[in-house]
């Protein structure tokens, strides 16, 4: 076990800081290459890359060891994840549009406006239009400031009091998601021995730089292969974007014109085949069965979908009710719903030793177990303590009691369902197929929220438990992988924890800063605005019209959770069974549009490698597919500083949004 000294941990937050505060000034003011974007995201890996390589150098040249050891470097590679993540779409991106919305759009003419009203807590809000209209509009002359006369323009003093009211919160949901990922972190890693396919390419470096062997490792001609392929890819393809005499070389195929609009096989009307070699590489380093079952059941819910619709289950969107989620308009991806309540209980059933342990341990067990970053006990009652908080503040600000309850619950059952599907099956991308408030509504109905708990649900949601793609919860995952290896676990949760609150108070004074000297509504943030104001809308249109339970939702719920069931007993009674629940669970999320080829590549890969050649094989070839990420990092590294000067933004890596 390696230590993590105070320096590197210092050097590690501060790293977290400044990836925080970069990440809005990039991609909402200069409209550059996105920093982050998912849970392997791209400038995080490519300054890590370059200080494993320096770190490397001056220890060869001075014959000493390493100055940042190898669980360091990982460490200080998540800290930079971690504020990527909340400086922008964790957090960052749509924070401000939802608590300003209401003040800034009351004079335009919106419905929801004076339906809303009377529900909104006044101190959720600012509602002085001098402080809200600058922030949309930019300070009268600021495009001519230095950012230190913005600086000293703002009016601090105005937003203090709402930003520490949200600041305790966030970080109330931040501690919660920490304990509940220490809590079920030793028997993940110990009892179940989950794979963790992002974290294998940065662990393969730390390896080699504990052991001394990092120009060994970068000379591997399979590495400098895999390496090569991207490069080539990426080079031309750049080159094209910048010359368009250059002809491209295509990296995405639109399978769906070969497919009808109607009939057995329109669900595959929209087929998109993207050829991602960084993807492919997790997918290969994925365990096989789970790799398998990605594919596998992308296309078995397309084709669902074709059998519905010749079975004439032909239900417009409309019949779907009103929604807060990013999919849900399609009666098939109801069956997540289902599904993922089902494995959730099925992951707390793989768990009833280790929890029921922990139970009766109470606050009488201090020791750190492996995987443990603090004693599981702590977790435990951190856990509770942090629920029943989120509840009563729910409750307080108007929420009825039984949503009060529920509504927590379910953001982190989600969540802990989510940072499963990320981290075991290797999802560098990933968006939820339905809201959390979309399948309690849909088989509860609204009015169980009461008439401002519809409002408060869908501001809650959007700002923290919606939009996973920068999750914090499957990075903290990762960081309690991380935490196993190193004997200062507490000293990693302090540092973990001031790293979150600072990255908080950083994400706010950022966006405040880009907001007063540009204005809200002239960054390039289109279309968070237009998604918050979508919530807003359809919450007004859920105040005018509350829904009782849809049946087609609820139906379809069931189904998924039978097919669910049936899938985990499989898994779990019989060995030769080749279909993991975690595909189920990912298949109508928008984010296998863009992976499940990659996925068919990787898997395909790994079959035929370990069929003809064995271990001894994959452990040579697996080089070629870590290869393949490094380039591709490497590569959107690359374009995305080039792209500073050009002002022309390659794409290396297709966005979901897209």
């Amino acid at each position: 076990m390696n230590p993590l000294r105070l320096p590197a941990l210092i050097l590690a937050v501060l790293s977290g800081i400044f990836m925080c505060a970069i990440g809005p000034f990039n991609t909402a003011w200069l409209g550059g290459t996105p920093l982050g974007g998912g849970h392997f995201p791209l400038a995080p890996f490519f300054v890590s890359f370059f200080l494993f390589i320096a770190t490397a150098i001056i220890a060869k040249a001075t014959n000493i060891k390493p100055l940042i050891n190898g669980t360091e470097q990982l460490v200080i590679w998540l800290f930079m994840v971690i504020g990527v993540g909340i400086g922008y779409s964790g957090l960052a991106e749509s924070f401000f549009f939802n608590i300003t919305a209401p003040a800034y759009y009351a004079t335009g003419g919106y419905t929801w406006v004076p339906t809303l009203s009377p529900y909104l807590p006044e101190s959720w809000y600012i509602n002085d239009p001098s402080v809200i209209k600058p922030l949309y509009e930019g300070l009268s002359g600021a495009r001519n400031m230095n950012m230190l006369q913005v600086i000293s323009n703002v009016p601090w003093s105005a937003w203090t009091g709402l930003l520490l009211l949200w600041g305790f919160f966030i970080m109330m949901a931040y501690l919660t998601m920490l304990c509940l990922v220490n809590l079920f972190g030793r028997q993940w890693v110990e009892n179940e021995r989950v794979n963790f396919p992002l974290l294998r390419v940065p662990q393969f470096m730390s390896e080699a730089l504990d052991a001394g062997k990092m120009g060994e490792f970068l000379s591997n001609k399979f590495l400098l292969w895999g390496i090569g392929i991207p490069v080539f890819l990426h080079l031309i393809n750049g080159l094209s974007y910048h010359y368009p005499s250059i002809p491209q070389l295509p990296l995405l195929v639109l399978a769906g014109q070969y497919f009808p609009k109607y009939g057995l096989f329109s669900g595959f009307n929209k087929l998109q085949l993207y050829i991602v070699p960084a993807y492919i590489g997790f997918a290969f380093l994925a365990t096989r069965q789970i790799a398998f079952s990605f594919w596998f059941f992308y296309i078995f819910g397309a084709l669902f979908m074709g059998i519905l619709y010749v079975l004439g289950f032909n239900i417009p969107q409309s019949a779907m009710g009103i929604n807060f989620g990013p999919n849900l308009a399609r009666p098939a991806e109801a069956t997540v719903i289902g599904s993922t309540f089902i494995f959730f209980l099925f992951i707390l059933w793989l768990a009833r030793e280790h929890l029921v342990n922990v139970f009766k341990s109470g606050l009488h067990n201090t020791k750190v177990h492996q995987g443990e970053i603090i004693p599981a006990a702590w977790s435990l009652w951190g856990a509770v303590a942090g629920l029943i908080g989120m509840m009563i503040w729910c409750y307080w600000f108007g929420m009825s009691i039984f949503g009060a309850v529920i509504m927590p619950l379910v953001f982190f059952m989600i969540l802990l369902v989510v940072s499963r599907i990320i981290t075991q099956g290797g999802l560098p991308q990933f968006m939820l197929t339905a809201a959390p408030s979309d399948g309690a509504a849909g088989v509860l109905g609204t009015r169980f929220l009461g008439a401002a708990g519809i409002t408060l649900t869908a501001v809650l949601q959007k700002m923290m438990f919606l939009d996973v793609q920068e999750s914090l919860m499957p990075n903290l995952v990762h960081g309690n992988k991380i935490s196993e290896n190193t004997k200062s676990k507490r000293r990693f949760f302090i540092a973990l924890t001031i790293l979150l609150a600072l990255c908080v108070c950083t994400a706010f004074c950022s966006m405040l800063i880009l907001g007063y000297k540009t204005g809200l509504r002239d960054l390039k943030l289109e279309v968070e605005a237009q998604s918050v104001l979508s919530v807003y809308e359809n919450a007004g249109r859920l105040l005018d019209a509350p829904l009782t339970a849809n049946p087609w939702i609820t139906t379809f719920a069931i189904i998924g959770a039978i097919f669910m069931g049936i899938l985990v007993f499989c898994f779990y009674k019989f060995p030769w069974w080749p279909l993991h629940p975690l595909g189920y669970l990912a298949a109508y999320s928008k984010s296998m549009r863009i992976l499940w080829v990659c996925f068919f590549i990787g898997w395909l890969c790994n079959y035929l490698v370990l069929h003809y050649g064995g271990t001894s094989l994959y452990r040579r070839i697996q080089m070629l597919f870590v290869g393949l990420i490094i380039g591709d990092m490497l590569m959107g590294g690359i374009w995305a500083i080039v792209s500073l000067f050009s002002g022309i933004v390659y794409p290396v890596f297709p966005e979901l949004g897209g």
